[in-house]
């Protein structure tokens, strides 16, 4: 699966195999410079997630393909 990833101006896309937070941590931690308390919700029906910090202040998105 692709997902499309959209953190502090930056956007990136990457074909990853298994969606899980370690998987979307390692990803978004190795191309946005970014504290590394981050949490990710997700909601199934639009395929769609928000990337938030220890202050669960919005610093991202991303969505699956």
């Amino acid at each position: 699966m692709i997902v499309h990833f959209f953190v502090n101006q930056h956007h990136w896309s990457s074909d990853i195999h298994q969606l899980n937070s370690d998987v979307l941590t390692r990803h978004v931690l190795a191309k946005a410079n970014v504290d590394t308390c981050i949490h990710f919700t997700y909601c199934e029906q639009t395929c769609k997630g928000e990337i938030k910090n220890t202050n669960n202040h919005l610093i991202g998105s991303f969505s699956v393909c």
